[in-house]
Parts: C-alpha cells; structure tokens; sequence
C-alpha cells in the first residue's frame, strides 16, 4: 500500500502501525506518532492500530541531550 510518511509517499507491506514503524526501524517506546487525526504517546499499544492505504503518518522521536 502507499502512505505518506514524514510527508514522503513510499510503499509498505505492513499492516499496522507497530510493523510499519518496526519495518522504519523505530523505537516505539521513543516515539510519538500522529496518524489518521490521532496522537500516540510512547509506549502506545500500536499493534492494534491498522494502517490504512493513503495515511498520513509523522513521527517524532524523543531524544536526550545534555
């Protein structure tokens, strides 16, 4: 399917947002994810969440600096 991803259409296989970020090679646990009108805190069960064809999905990962 094709989604917008970070405001870039690529093409995915992945059926939920837990495999799509996995796929990206996100840490979940560090990332807040906004998709479909949605915002996901870290930790967020994401397996749940399906991917749908032309979503729209950004993602925002938490650092720490010093």
């Amino acid at each position: 399917m094709t989604i917008c991803y970070q405001g870039k259409r690529l093409e995915t296989t992945a059926t939920t947002l837990a495999a799509f970020l996995a796929e990206r090679g996100v840490d979940a646990a560090r990332a807040v994810v906004e998709y479909a009108g949605e915002i996901y805190p870290p930790k967020s069960d994401l397996s749940a969440v399906p991917l749908k064809e032309g979503a729209v999905l950004d993602v925002f990962q938490i650092v720490a600096g010093g």
